[in-house]
C-alpha cells in the first residue's frame, strides 16, 4: 500500500508540462452600464451582473488601478519579441540543417574511403594482383580522399556559420524571455483588481 502514493507522485510528475503555456492576452476591462434605480449593470468575464450603486465607486477605482493600457503594451511587446524569436529560430534551424547535411556527407565519404582501403588491402593480399584493378582502386581512393577533405572543410564552415548565427540571434531569445517575464508580471498585477471586481459582482450582484 505504501507504494501507491509514490506511484501517484510519479504519475503526476510525468503529467506535468515541460514548459509553462504562453500567457494569453489580457482580458478587456469590465464595462459599467448606468440605469435607473438603485442598481447598475456590470459586465465582466462576458457575463452581466446587476450590482448596487453603492459599489460603483469602488469598482471604478479598481478599474483605474488595473491599468489596462500598460498591460496591453507589455503584451504587444511580448508578441513582437515572439515574432523576432521565431525568425531567429528559423535562421538557427537552417544553419543547423546545413551542419547536419555536411556532417552526413563527411560520414558517408569516410565510410566509402574505409571500404576502398579495405578492398585495396584485400587485393594486395592476393597471390595474383590485377594491376588495372589496383590502379582503379588507388584512383578511387585519391578521388574520395579529395572529396572527403573538401567535405570536411564545408562541414567546418557550416559549423562556424552555425556558431555565428547562434551568437547573433542570442539577443532575440533573451529579449523574448525578458518580454515574457515583464508581461507575466504586468498581467499578474492587472488581474488583482479584476479579481476584486469579480468578487464584488459575485458577492453583491445578481447574474443576468
Amino acid at each position: 500500500m505504501k507504494a501507491l502514493p509514490a506511484l501517484l507522485c510519479l504519475l503526476l510528475l510525468g503529467m506535468a508540462p515541460v514548459r509553462a503555456a504562453d500567457p494569453d492576452a489580457p482580458q478587456t476591462l469590465p464595462i459599467i452600464y448606468d440605469q435607473p434605480g438603485e442598481k447598475y449593470i456590470l459586465r465582466i468575464d462576458n457575463r452581466r451582473y446587476q450590482v448596487p450603486y453603492v459599489t460603483k465607486e469602488g469598482v471604478v477605482r479598481l478599474m483605474s488601478a488595473a491599468n489596462y493600457p500598460r498591460t496591453k503594451l507589455r503584451f504587444d511587446e511580448y508578441k513582437r519579441s515572439l515574432e523576432d524569436k521565431a525568425k531567429a529560430e528559423t535562421l538557427v534551424n537552417r544553419a543547423q540543417s546545413n551542419v547536419t547535411r555536411e556532417s552526413d556527407r563527411v560520414t558517408r565519404l569516410r565510410r566509402s574511403l574505409e571500404s576502398l582501403r579495405s578492398q585495396l588491402a584485400l587485393l594486395r593480399s592476393q597471390p595474383n594482383i590485377d594491376i588495372r584493378e589496383l590502379q582503379f582502386l588507388q584512383e578511387q581512393i585519391r578521388i574520395t580522399s579529395a572529396s572527403l577533405a573538401s567535405a570536411e572543410d564545408m562541414e567546418a564552415k557550416a559549423q562556424s556559420n552555425l556558431d555565428k548565427t547562434k551568437s547573433s540571434t542570442e539577443s532575440a531569445f533573451q529579449r523574448a524571455d525578458k518580454a515574457r517575464e515583464d508581461y507575466v508580471a504586468a498581467l499578474d498585477e492587472y488581474e488583482k483588481p479584476l479579481a476584486a471586481i469579480r468578487t464584488i459582482a459575485l458577492t453583491h450582484g445578481t447574474a443576468l
